[in-house]
This record gives C-alpha cells, structure tokens and sequence, in this order.
C-alpha cells in the first residue's frame, strides 16, 4: 500500500539538494508545521479508530473508506456550492453511510473472531474504493479553495498557507468537541462504562446498542469530516483511503489501543516523525514510523497511553 498522497505540485518547504544545516534549520519551522498538520488528519482518522474499537472491540478495515467517501462528496458539493456546504454535508453523508453499514451488514460480526472483522471490514472498503475509481476515474481530483484562505499567512518566523492554519484549528476544536461529548453527554457515560463492561450496562438498563450505532456513527463521520477538510491540501483519488489508514492503524498501536489521549499524542508524533524525515531523508519517511511502533512495543506493548486510559481523559 503506498503511503499518503504527497501534496499538490512543489512542497512548500522542499529542501533543495545542495542543502547545507543551514538550510535545513531555515526549513525546520515549515517542516514542524507540515508534521503538525499531517500528524492532525491521522489524530482524527485513529480518534475514530480508536473510539470504536473501545466501545464495539472492532477492528474497521473500512475506515479509510469512510475518508474517502467524505472527500469525495466534499469535493462534489463544493465545486457546486462551496467548501463551507462541503464540509457539512461530507461527515453527514458518511455518517448515514455507516449507519446503514452498520446495521445491514456490521452489527452481525460484533461478537466475532477478530480475523472475521477484518475480512468484512476490508472487503467493503475494497467495494468503495472500486466504486469511487469507477464512477470518478482514477485519476487525481483538484479541491477549490477558497482566495480568503489561498495566501500565506506571515507568522514571524515564517510563511504558512492560511488553509493549513484553519484546518489546524478546525480538527483541534473538533477533538476537543468529540472528548467533552465522551467525557459530559449521557451517551458519553454509556460509551466509557460500557468499554468497561458491555454487559453490566446491559443489565443496568442502559442502551448499548443505540450507544454503539452512535458511536460508529461518530467516527465514521469524523472521518468523513477530516477527508473532505484535507483534500485542498494533500491529493483527492480513490486509494486516498488506503493511503491513510495504514498510517492511522500505527498511530493507535503506538499511542494505544482504545486511548482517546493515546490516538492524540500518537498522531502527532508520526505526523511529525513523517515531515522531519522528509526534510532529511524523503525515502525513510514511510518506513521511520513502523520503526517508531517497534520501538514502542518493545517497551510499552499496550502503547504509550495502553487501554488503562481508555476514553478518560
């Protein structure tokens, strides 16, 4: 699978080859910027994840799916009405998507073997994904950004497109609006007790199972979300999907399975493990974050956060 699509025409902060420490210390600040946004779409992506697989102990295949059928209808709505209706209408579509998936389909396979899952997951992500090349083609999408947002923005110590900047605010509020509703909703206290004990909720009188469609619901549309948000920035096709769950898949087992916090500090340390190995060494930065997880599990294998912090906070 190859990795996340590389960003439209010359990077903004690619190193020339006669670079010198110089150079690359003039590039350091961009180059952290360009990890700390990358590192945010796999937060969201793994944020998704994460909650599912604590609440439903599911392991979604179809995620990457999910983010591409959000950038896809981003695409679409925005080129008729605008990236703001893009953006809304791209996590409600995905989420009615996996509403149905689902309940048609998904519900079925809760209380089976993990190989199971997997197998049904990906299969359906592999579906979406020969749909979207069919109805779209395969080749490279353009996502219209608006001029507000298409200059660079002078932050002292450099130049930054503003687009980035508001994607960057955007997914942090998000994440802060996804932890509040886990930590202070009623559906929030379903979903933390019953990643504890499924059962006892059950037998409590609480409903799981409108919980669980919730929550799948939730994450799916976080994707959905985060697809069509960062398609101005990186590349708009039907393996996009493909492109940026493997990378979300390593940011969970490094910041831990089912930690909300752990999917957070996981992200950003492969986004920016990601961006400063391009500044040195482009060929190693698909390779440097498997490395990253081995290191990992080799001290911690539950992860960094491990399941002890599971939707805590």
């Amino acid at each position: 699978m190859q990795g996340p699509a590389p960003l439209r025409g010359r990077p903004p902060f690619a190193l020339p080859e006669d670079s010198t420490i110089d150079a690359i210390l003039s590039q350091l600040p961009g180059q952290l910027l360009d990890g700390f946004v990358r590192g945010l779409v796999y937060v969201a992506i793994a944020l998704g994840l994460t909650i599912v697989f604590g609440m439903l102990r599911l392991v979604n295949f179809a995620h990457g799916a999910f983010y591409a059928i959000g950038a896809y209808v981003g695409l679409v709505v925005a080129e008729r009405y605008g990236l703001a209706a893009g953006l809304i209408v791209a996590p409600l579509a995905v989420a009615l998507f996996a509403v149905v998936f689902d309940r048609v389909l998904l519900r079925f396979f809760y209380d089976k073997e993990p190989t199971a899952q997997i197998l049904v997951t990906f299969g359906v992500a592999l579906v979406v994904q020969e749909s979207l090349r069919l109805y779209f083609g395969g080749t490279t999408r353009s996502f219209p950004i608006p001029a507000a947002l298409s200059v660079p923005v002078n932050l002292g110590f450099t130049q930054y497109p503003a687009y980035r900047l508001a994607f960057a605010v955007g997914i942090v509020a998000i994440v802060l609006l996804v932890w509040l509703f886990i930590q202070y909703t009623s559906y929030g206290l379903i979903v933390r007790a019953g990643i504890r004990d499924r059962t006892m909720v059950q037998l409590l009188g609480g409903n799981v199972a409108l919980a669980s469609t919730i929550v799948f619901a939730l994450g799916a549309g976080l994707a959905g979300l985060v697809g069509a948000a960062a398609s101005p920035i990186y590349s708009v096709d039907p393996d996009t999907g493909f492109s940026f769950l493997v990378p979300s898949f390593v940011v969970v087992v490094i910041g831990g399975l089912g930690s909300f916090w752990g999917a957070v500090i996981g992200g950003l340390i492969v986004g920016e493990l990601q961006s400063l190995t391009t500044l040195v060494l482009p060929a190693a930065s698909d390779v440097v974050i498997y490395v990253a997880m081995a290191l990992v599990l080799l001290v911690r294998p539950s992860g960094l956060l491990g399941e002890s912090e599971v939707i805590r906070g």
